[in-house]
């Protein structure tokens, strides 16, 4: 497998370089362009490995596998390539002795999104507080909700899967929860950044601030309701099903950024597509339902036939949920499949949506 690797990377990028998917000037069909580039270089090194060498033992699975990562990781790569392009092109038009800064146009690369989150980070932390104190408004017991949450679902799962279901597997009850927590934080994040730019409209006509901070915002309330959750549902099923603390548990919270970070990038780009296009609140919908039976939540991704692991892996939510249960259920380190996915899926997913979000801003006024 590996010995293709050189073949089908050569052929993808010779592609891109055929269908002028990196001319030096931004185009707008760039995005058509690198999609068709990664599937036509993808096609042609099949072609070629097929006639040079044959497919046996050649896994139709990691062909999949290489589009799918590589087309991510061009669009994140030419979405860079066309902010700096519009960087450059925004300091050559304005002289610098200008005595208004006009801070719209500080906004224009990922370097100058995140400072600006940064300088609005109190617009952002009481964003997250006010969503945290709607949620419990008018509750006897606020916050506590989101404590005893978790230990009702161990509850009412243990009664669900052991004595009724009679499920084998022990402590079924813990992986299970471990990737129903993991998956609701993502799903509510995704369905929540849909509205974020459109339930918001009187703000963005009236005021200034980097609209990125709304769907971020979103996703940070929700990080926030998954760390009470996981706060209490780990010390607890870690001591009722006398589970051993171990070193791979440590890098949970390095999974977990990259989870944070593949969710911002995700509610970025539905917050920008749900502006122009309403339909995608109810594709949503529809994209969710698909996705959790994709994902080794109800299921070990063991028991998944060999040659469907990996497609199974490439479901987006599966390598973070995957590395959970591999870091608390199998107490391992998880493997380099793991880490390779979900990072491209983090940053990937956060450069397109950076790259997507700054590119329409500034239509967003008109749009709602």
């Amino acid at each position: 497998m590996w010995t293709t690797v050189p073949v089908v990377v050569g052929s993808q990028l010779i592609s891109l370089l055929a269908v002028r998917a990196y001319v030096p000037q931004p185009r707008s069909s760039w995005l058509f362009r690198v999609v068709v580039g990664a599937l036509l270089g993808t096609a042609g090194s099949s072609l070629v490995i097929g006639v040079a060498l044959g497919f046996e033992g050649v896994s139709r699975a990691a062909f999949v596998a290489d589009v799918l990562l590589f087309s991510i990781a061009a669009l994140g790569w030419r979405g860079i390539w066309v902010l700096r392009a519009r960087a450059r092109l925004d300091d050559g038009t304005h002289p610098a002795s200008l005595e208004l800064v006009d801070r719209a146009e500080e906004m224009t690369t990922l370097r100058g999104v995140v400072m600006s989150l940064y300088r609005y980070r109190e617009l952002l932390r009481s964003l997250v507080l006010k969503d945290l104190k709607l949620k419990y408004r008018g509750s006897v017991f606020g916050f506590l909700w989101s404590l005893a949450n978790p230990l009702l679902m161990i509850v009412v799962y243990t009664v669900a899967f052991t004595v009724i279901l009679r499920v084998r597997t022990q402590q079924f009850v813990f992986y299970l929860l471990l990737g129903q927590l993991a998956w609701t934080f993502f799903a509510s994040s995704a369905a929540m950044s849909t509205g974020a730019i459109v339930d918001n409209a009187p703000l963005i006509r009236s005021v200034f601030f980097p609209r990125a901070i709304l769907p971020i915002g979103t996703v940070l309330f929700n990080l926030a309701q998954y760390l009470l959750t996981i706060s209490v549902f780990l010390p607890v099923t870690l001591t009722w099903y006398g589970v051993p603390l171990s070193a791979p548990m440590l890098l949970f919270p390095a999974f977990l950024g990259l989870q944070a970070l593949f969710s911002i990038g995700v509610a970025l780009i539905l917050a920008t597509l749900t502006a122009f296009f309403r339909d995608v609140r109810h594709l949503l919908d529809v994209a969710l339902a698909v996705l959790f039976w994709t994902t080794p939540i109800l299921y070990e991704l063991a028991q998944v036939p060999e040659r469907l692991r990996l497609l199974i892996l490439l479901s987006p939510m599966s390598p973070f949920i995957v590395a959970y249960q591999q870091l608390f259920f199998y107490r391992q380190w998880p493997e380099a499949t793991v880490w390779l996915i979900a990072g491209t899926y983090a940053v990937g997913a956060f450069v397109i949506g950076a790259t997507l979000i700054l590119a329409f801003e500034d239509r967003f006024s008109e749009q709602l």
